[in-house]
């Protein structure tokens, strides 16, 4: 059973040691973090955006919940969420980090439950400190449907204070298909805890769609 993974740049990351979504790091306890993109197909312009908000509240020092809306703007509804918490393993100083989680996600017709691994490391580079994450996980359906399997991985860079590229590979495997997409960005800070986003998603395998997305990080 092949992952959805690999390592990506991340766009999620405030410094090499707190990562903004990278789910091997725990959001500090009491901490929200709130993404909100726009999306656009951008091989068919005429079509209209999806819009999508992430939100992390640290729990605990070793829990972290999270939650993922996406709007459909064409048809005036939500067409997806999830729900999910992670679980930190002690660090122990131990330089590689680890955390299990547990989704659960939608839509309302293909309810799923997606039990994940998550392995994160930080390190120096000559272009400043980075990262890798990475999250493997198999999406079981309540519906008696065919379990996929899929992993996220991301490798990231900070080499100016107020910057962050970033690239990443998702992998999908589903009984019918395997798709990949690779997904380059950057997160450039306006000020403390507001950062502007900008990704590109490009299909690679099983899907040759293109997406534009600009976004804000939040933080409080």
């Amino acid at each position: 059973m092949v992952v959805r993974a690999l390592f990506f740049c991340f766009f999620a990351v405030i410094s090499a040691g707190s990562m903004s979504f990278a789910g091997a790091w725990p959001r500090e306890q009491g901490q929200v973090f709130l993404s909100v993109t726009a999306v656009q197909d951008t091989d068919s312009l005429q079509d209209y955006p999806r819009g999508m908000a992430y939100v992390e509240y640290g729990l605990r020092h070793n829990i972290t919940l999270a939650g993922k809306i996406t709007y459909d703007f064409a048809m005036l509804e939500l067409t997806e969420y999830a729900l999910s918490a992670r679980w930190h393993f002690p660090e122990n100083d131990q330089p590689l980090r680890k955390a299990l989680s547990l989704t659960l996600a939608g839509p309302e017709d293909d309810l799923r439950i997606e039990p994940a691994v998550h392995l994160g490391r930080g390190f120096d580079t000559a272009f400043g400190s980075g990262w890798a994450d990475l999250e493997l996980f198999a999406s079981v359906s309540t519906d008696g449907r065919p379990t996929d399997y899929g992993g996220y991985g991301v490798l990231g860079v900070k080499p100016h204070d107020r910057l962050m590229a970033m690239l990443g590979v998702d992998v999908m495997v589903t009984p019918d298909e395997t798709v990949v997409k690779a997904i380059p960005s950057v997160a450039w800070e306006l000020r403390e805890h507001r950062h502007l986003t900008a990704q590109y998603t490009k299909g690679l395998h099983g899907n040759n769609e293109s997406e534009l997305g600009l976004g804000l990080w939040l933080q409080f």
